[in-house]
């Protein structure tokens, strides 16, 4: 016997003062969510915002948002279909049309006014992400991602995504539709057994006992990341610095103190920050970075690392610290025209407000020279090297400047902004604490916004 799921129960951490966009696909899920949500929405007086989006994947995308599309006319709401245009990549489709859709998802809310986003992800979907993730971990019951699918996900520019069905089998929500005589859309890829999700389905529908299991060990495992990402905020809160030209810093001694489960999260933040990559260095790579440190901790002279690479950023070893910062590699070079507004690097959100095309590359050594020559000294920046990966904004009259050395050069008109894509553009709210701690860092260090003092 099914029980009937209370709306005011399932939306009761959705704003109810700004549009809510709803992601419906038509399959049984998400359509239960578009019926569930309507009738609160009538009841509390919320716009909502329906959204299918079409990957352009399969043929039969265009009818089932056309499906969804007609069922909203009839339930009098708005629809909107969202279209993944493009070439689309050969591999890692799977991973590129998730990253498509939450980002058209994400403009979507943008243009109406929306700060939250509602998916219809289920208990069953959670059985299966762990299931999926322990299977490819050898079986080994750590590691932050069997934590499953956060309830709530900080998204981009303070959109939040919620999984208000989270807790709801698939089941249930199926015997609620055929109660209320609403059909759904089957996705054909759901019996293609070529899916590893598909065979992971198969599996724990003849085991339902170690499917509850795996969401109660999904919850447990929710708690102990969110503590390690608290034990982590707390010690980089304590023990990190920056300099000039954006280099980070840890006193080795303090890293010996902390469980290595603290540290290796911490060191991947750090890297995060130093290396402008969109995921996390994995923690394997970074453990092995600890075995290395481990040797002669407090002693630089016999320690076997002095200097290394990962996730891009540059990890050296001096006086009784860790070093952190942008190796030279792969340093973009774009232009921006008026009124452009980009990310370079994952790391320096420009927004160019003035009048003419703006440059954006790495400092190189010719400019490097001329500021110097001008200066009369040598920048403050230890390491040199990280001079190098520094960004360096240049007008149409060759005038440039060096957010991150001189930030009082910048002219009003140039807003920057330190981005750090693998902790801000997906954020599950068990890692919440750590967001929390970046924008307090980047506030105190001047990071949030960089404008100059001077007109432009």
């Amino acid at each position: 016997m099914y029980r009937l799921p209370d709306p005011k129960t399932l939306f009761r951490n959705v704003d109810i003062s700004m549009p809510v966009v709803v992601a419906v696909s038509g399959g049984s899920d998400s359509i239960a969510l578009l019926l569930l949500a309507v009738a609160w929405a009538r009841h509390n007086n919320v716009s909502l915002q329906i959204a299918t989006v079409d990957h352009g994947l399969r043929p039969e995308a265009a009818a089932e948002a056309a499906f969804v599309a007609s069922l909203c006319e009839s339930l009098d709401v708005f629809h909107v279909t969202l279209a993944w245009e493009g070439i689309k990549p050969v591999n890692g489709i799977s991973e590129a049309a998730r990253n498509a859709r939450y980002r058209l998802l994400e403009e979507f809310a943008g243009d109406v006014g929306a700060d939250t986003i509602l998916v219809g992800h289920t208990a069953d979907d959670q059985a299966e992400t762990i299931a999926m993730r322990l299977k490819r971990n050898g079986g080994s019951a750590s590691g932050r991602g069997l934590s499953g699918m956060a309830p709530v996900t900080r998204l981009r520019d303070n959109v939040i995504l919620i999984r208000p069905l989270l807790g709801l089998s698939r089941q249930m929500l199926r015997d609620y539709l055929l109660e209320h005589n609403q059909s759904w859309i089957e996705d054909p890829s759901n019996f293609d057994a070529s899916y590893e999700r598909v065979n992971i389905r198969l599996e724990l529908k003849s085991r339902p006992d170690h499917a509850a299991n795996l969401v109660d060990f999904g919850r447990v495992m929710g708690r102990y990341r969110r503590m390690l990402s608290n034990r982590a905020a707390e010690f980089l809160e304590e023990n990190l610095g920056v300099s000039c030209g954006l280099v980070y810093s840890l006193p080795t001694s303090k890293l010996a103190i902390q469980p290595r489960p603290v540290v290796t999260l911490a060191l991947q933040t750090v890297m995060a920050l130093a290396g402008g990559r969109p995921h996390l260095v994995p923690a394997d790579s970074v453990d092995t970075l600890l075995g290395e440190l481990k040797s002669n901790q407090l002693d630089d002279k016999q320690s076997k690392l002095t200097r290394t690479t990962l996730g891009n950023a540059v990890i050296e070893r001096k006086e009784g610290l860790l070093r952190f910062y942008r190796e030279t590699r792969n340093l973009p070079a774009i232009l921006l025209g008026p009124g452009d507004n980009i990310v370079w690097d994952g790391r320096l959100e420009i927004e160019n407000k003035t009048s003419s095309s703006l440059f954006c590359g790495p400092l190189d050594l010719g400019h490097l020279q001329e500021l110097e020559t001008s200066l009369g000294k040598k920048l403050d920046v230890s390491p040199r090297s990280a001079l190098r990966s520094t960004p360096m904004l240049r007008g149409d009259e060759d005038e440039f400047f060096l957010p991150f050395v001189k930030s009082e050069s910048v002219p009003n008109e140039i807003i920057l902004r330190q981005r750090v894509p693998a902790l801000e553009h997906f954020c599950p709210a068990f890692d919440l604490p750590l967001l929390d701690w970046l924008h307090d860092f980047q506030e105190q260090n001047g990071l949030t916004s960089i404008m100059g003092q001077r007109s432009g």
